[in-house]
């Protein structure tokens, strides 16, 4: 980039302009490497309007990264087209808000192959759709025998992951065909990718950037807990234990990783994880992981869940202070 300063500008001027190009490039060059606090534009509400949805996601800050679900933001709107993509993209540069993630979550194993075919068929017109709304990736997670993506003791079969392997296939060539990018998230117990191990293996098989990860620390965390170094479960688990935790999962996929989930969770009194609480509300340690990500040099957009609208303010100022 290169300034140019007329020469009829006296001496003084000169140097004040110099110093405001120098001041605003280190103040971009500071943004574009710092992380982003977001949140999922659906837990602001659901909207009439899209006009009505990015004044309130400004509410919360200038170029506030959000995760779009259109149906969940605007339960009254019908299909994502393209004239709508349009009016939310006019939207939200008007507000200066981005999107982060669009989502579009389907169960790519789906039981039903006709009922698979049809989501499959939605996500590739959000893939279509993403680069109009200026989304950077399309997300989902990895799906369950159940049709809901509820718990099945069979989803972690062989031949499931082949399924959704297969389904991954046809969604990443669709992606690399219309210019966008797919984004899966894992789900502990529950999703077809449900441990750091087989994300790590997904990530080997799709060697392409048309495929990135969503990383949800709290979602990958066993349904008993973080495990200790000597194979015990603590209600709040030990420093040593998340950091190996969140440091196996860095070094096997950390490079891949797009976006992250932040989030909470406690174990109940039976010793299971409750996973859906807002972040600083539970045991894990967002510091120590954000500290990390920080040592690693990756910055994502990082996308608050289940955010109560009240304290979010507070909350988003808590997070750029960590």
């Amino acid at each position: 980039m290169l300034l140019y300063v007329p020469p009829s500008i006296n001496v003084i001027a000169r140097i004040v302009a110099i110093f405001f190009f120098l001041y605003s490039l280190s103040k971009s060059f500071y943004t574009a490497r710092m992380m982003r606090f977001g949140v999922r534009a659906h837990d602001l509400g659901s909207f009439d309007t899209p006009e009505a949805l990015a004044a309130a996601v400004r509410t919360f800050g200038e170029h506030l990264p959000v995760q779009l679900a259109v149906a969940k933001s605007f339960p009254s709107s019908g299909p994502l087209d393209e004239a709508f993509a349009l009016r939310i993209r006019e939207a939200f540069d008007r507000q200066h808000v981005s999107i982060a993630v669009l989502g579009c979550y389907i169960n790519p194993i789906h039981p039903d192959p006709a009922e698979r075919e049809r989501q499959l068929k939605r996500f590739e017109e959000h893939l279509v759709l993403a680069p109009i709304l200026g989304a950077p990736m399309v997300g989902t997670e990895t799906g369950s025998v159940r049709p809901d993506c509820s718990y099945h003791p069979d989803t972690a079969e062989p031949k499931h992951l082949e399924t959704l392997y297969s389904s991954l296939d046809r969604l990443v060539e669709y992606a690399v065909k219309v210019g966008s990018v797919v984004a899966v998230e894992a789900v502990a117990k529950q999703n077809t990718i449900c441990s750091i191990e087989r994300m790590a293996r997904l990530a080997e098989r799709f060697d392409t950037p048309r495929l990135k990860i969503i990383y949800d620390p709290v979602n990958l965390i066993p349904w008993i807990g973080i495990p200790e170094a000597d194979g015990s479960f603590r209600a709040r688990p030990s420093l040593e234990a998340q950091r190996a935790f969140t440091d196996s999962a860095l070094d096997a996929f950390g490079l891949r990783i797009a976006a992250l989930h932040v989030k909470d969770f406690v174990l109940d009194e039976h010793g299971f994880k409750i996973g859906n609480l807002p972040a600083l509300e539970g045991v894990f340690d967002w510091p120590a992981l954000l500290a990390d990500l920080r040592s690693r040099k990756i910055s994502v957009p990082a996308l608050l869940e289940n955010a109560n609208p009240a304290t979010l303010e507070s909350t988003l100022s808590t997070f750029y202070s960590l």
